[in-house]
């Protein structure tokens, strides 16, 4: 091995070492934001820190595909499920005579955890306002009828 060679294998090495901190670095930042989101969506906050601060000394990277993370405004903030209820409630008249949940996402203009929405579902079954016409399977969805008992009592 030559003087030479000996001195671009060190840089190589030397811009490999960088290359990966600036890696990791950017997998922590972005697991960082992940997690503030996460816990402002629990709290109840409609804001995310945008200012993280980084615990090394090393410079962030943007991460290599170019995408990045998508911006704190489009992780719209969901409503609880009493809040769905009442809108699930709200809108009923406006489901057909046999829906999906993909229905009820179109007539309450929102798409709210999937949770949410199956418990006030669920809520309308045991009311007798709505039955199930087929229970759904794998990737096949739940098809609900409205028994025509009339509209669920709003709450709220």
């Amino acid at each position: 091995m030559t003087q030479d060679e000996y001195e671009r294998t060190k840089t190589r090495l030397a811009e490999q070492r960088r290359s990966a901190m600036e890696m990791v670095e950017a997998g922590y930042q972005a697991q960082l934001k992940a997690l503030e989101l996460y816990w402002s969506l629990q709290s109840g906050k409609s804001e995310v820190s945008h200012s993280i601060e980084a615990s090394s000394s090393g410079p962030a990277a943007a991460p290599a595909s170019g995408q990045g993370t998508p911006p704190a405004e489009e992780a719209e903030t969901r409503r609880s499920a009493p809040e769905v209820d009442a809108d699930v409630r709200a809108t009923f008249p406006l489901f057909p005579e046999t829906f999906t949940v993909r229905d009820a996402y179109q007539a309450l203009g929102y798409q709210p955890y999937r949770s949410a929405l199956y418990l006030s579902l669920r809520k309308l079954v045991q009311e007798g306002l709505v039955r199930i016409l087929d229970p759904g399977s794998g990737r096949r969805a739940v098809v609900y009828q409205k028994t025509g008992a009339g509209d669920p009592p709003r709450i709220g």
